[in-house]
This record gives C-alpha cells, structure tokens and sequence, in this order.
C-alpha cells in the first residue's frame, strides 16, 4: 500500500504544479500592460509551453514501464508532428509575415493603408492580424499572410496627392479646361494643382486634376469636395461634362445639359469632417501611438540628462538638471496613466 501511495507522489506533484502555473500565468497576464491581442498571444504560448513540458513530465514520472512510456511518448509526438504540420502552412505563415511586417514598421496605428480591395485607417497590428477601421466604419481583420502577399499603400500624411478625373468634349478648348479645373481645386483648398489628359477618346477627352493636401485625415472627404467643385466650376463656365459613350449630336432643340445656377448660395457651416466620426477608432489608437512616441523621446532625454549630470559640477547646474529630471518624471507618469485609462476606457467599450 505505502509502495502504491509512494509511487503516486510525484504524478500528483506534477499535476498541482501545473495547475498553480497555469494560475499564475493567467494572474500575471490580468496585469500586463498591452494591447488586448498581444496579451492573449503571449499567455497562450506560455500556457501551451506550461501543458506541454507537465505533459512530458507527467508521462515520464509514472510508475508505469518504460517501454510502455517509449510508446506513450512516440503516439504523443506523432499527434504533435502531425498537428504542426497541418497547420503549420497559414500559422508558420501568419507568424512570420507578422513579424516581418512589425520588424519592417511599413506602417504604424492611424496609418492610411489600401490593401488590394481594402482602404482604412490602422488600428492594431499582432503577430497575426491587422486590424483596419475602413471608410463606412466598420472593421476588418486581415491576416498578415495576405498583406505579405499585396502591395500596401500607404498614404502620406502630409502632401499626399488627390486627384479625379472628368471626360469632356473636344469642342472645349483645353486652356479653358485646364484653368476652370485648376480653379476648381483651388477652392477645395488643394494646393500647386496639375493636370493630365488621360485618353483621347473618340467622342470625349479625358482630363485628370490633381493637388495637394496638407491633412490626409480628411481624404474622402476632400476627394467628394473637390468632385463636388469641379462639376460646380465647369457648368459655371457653360462646359457640359460628358461621358466616353455620350454623343455631343445636337438633333433636336439644341438643350444643353447644364443645370441651373442657384442664385443664393448658403455659407457652409464649419462641422467636424466625417473622418472624425468614421474612423473614430483608428484616431484613439493614433493618439495612443502618439503618447508611446513621445514617452520614447522623453526616456532619451532623461538618459542624455543623467548621463550630463555626472560630469556637472556646478551647483547651479547640478540643482537645474535635477529639477529637468524630475519635471520630466512627472510628465513620464502623467502620460502613462492618461495611456491606461484610454485602453481601460477601449476595453470597458469593447466588452
């Protein structure tokens, strides 16, 4: 009886042991500051590494034979050989193309991104995933295997380009339409504006008017504005816009296509952009970017400061980097708990 009760021991050791790690790693991970995602990540792998080695150690501790444990040891590692194999194809390839893409920094949270068929603001990178807030607001997940696979663009924030493009007759001259679609992206508030003449089709001439724009935080809205003056501009100018299949024939009545101006025109009323509300959360994830960049700056000046204080032997300038130190200290912590009150705040608004 002591013999069987002896040769259970340490079987029931190893199983206490893994529950009280298992406890553990999920009590640490309920306070590791991180995105919600990489925290997830980070606790799986070490609670599969925890299974896997109390698994091994389990098996290798009973008291049972040790050709029977060979055997148990060989079916185990069959199903773990064959279970990475299987998966082994899109994980391996998620894994390494996130790393990649992270490694690389191709683009960052709040970034403006087109991938194949999808065009969003970034709002969180994993080792898996990217996850963007497209221009209707709603959300999607792409696997990181599928970016390494697409070109991404990524738009500049600052001095990114705008452009549309406008099909009008060859009875137009093109000094005229150059300067009314000029005109036109000027009031949109685009600067240094260009055009190009696309095609030369067999009814109508494609033009292409481009600019600038300082902010591209207001792209789509921007690029509606400016189609919106530019159909404003050419009909002001009595220029019909036309389409590559419309036929300028005149047969009846000679009606022009052009509608009528109004006469009193509203002031436009000064209301936040729609990309405010549409890619509300790509912006907080922006800002959190933000605050982390800045934190990392902080934390260079500090190590120059310390670094310059050694050497100081001025009392006064001792006592005056001193007070920098501190002063930085205290803006360090002030940031870091505005950045865990924002997840805090994401992640009650998640739940």
């Amino acid at each position: 009886m002591n013999h069987i009760i002896e040769s259970l021991i340490k079987p029931t050791v190893v199983l206490i042991i893994l529950v009280i790690l298992l406890i553990f790693n999920s009590w640490i991970f309920k306070r590791f500051k991180s995105t919600k995602s990489n925290r997830n990540i980070i606790k799986g792998a070490i609670s599969l590494f925890i299974v896997l080695v109390s698994t091994l150690s389990f098996i290798l501790v009973l008291p049972i034979d040790k050709a029977l444990k060979g055997q148990i040891l060989g079916f185990l590692g069959i199903i773990i050989s064959a279970g990475i194999a299987l998966s082994s194809t899109t994980l391996l390839g998620n894994i390494i193309a996130g790393i990649m893409n992270n490694s690389m920094n191709r683009f960052r949270n709040g970034d403006l991104i087109k991938i194949g068929d999808f065009q969003g603001r970034v709002i969180e990178k994993s080792i898996f995933h990217t996850e963007i807030q497209l221009e209707d607001s709603n959300f999607i997940t792409i696997p990181n295997l599928y970016i390494a696979s697409y070109p991404v663009k990524l738009t500049r924030k600052t001095n990114t380009v705008i452009s549309t493009s406008v099909s009008l007759g060859y009875d137009i001259s093109r000094e005229k339409v150059e300067k009314t679609l000029k005109n036109a992206t000027n009031e949109t508030g685009l600067s240094d504006p260009y055009m190009y003449i696309t095609n030369l089709g067999d009814y109508s001439v494609a033009y292409k008017i481009h600019g600038f724009l300082e902010d591209s935080s207001k792209y789509f809205s921007t690029t509606s504005l400016l189609n919106a003056k530019v159909i404003d501009k050419l009909h002001a100018e009595n220029i019909e816009i036309v389409s590559p299949a419309f036929m300028n024939q005149r047969r009846i009545d000679n009606v022009e296509f052009i509608p009528k101006q109004i006469a009193s025109k509203t002031k436009a009323v000064n209301e936040k952009p729609p990309e405010d509300l549409i890619f509300d959360e790509a912006i907080k994830s922006e800002k959190l970017e933000t605050k982390k960049d800045y934190l990392k700056e902080i934390d260079k000046k500090q190590t120059a400061l310390k670094e310059k204080l050694k050497d100081l032997k001025d009392d006064k300038d001792i006592e005056k980097t001193k007070s920098r130190i501190k002063r930085n200290d205290e803006m360090q912590d002030q940031i870091k708990k505005n950045i865990e009150e924002q997840i805090k705040k994401n992640k009650d608004k998640a739940n």
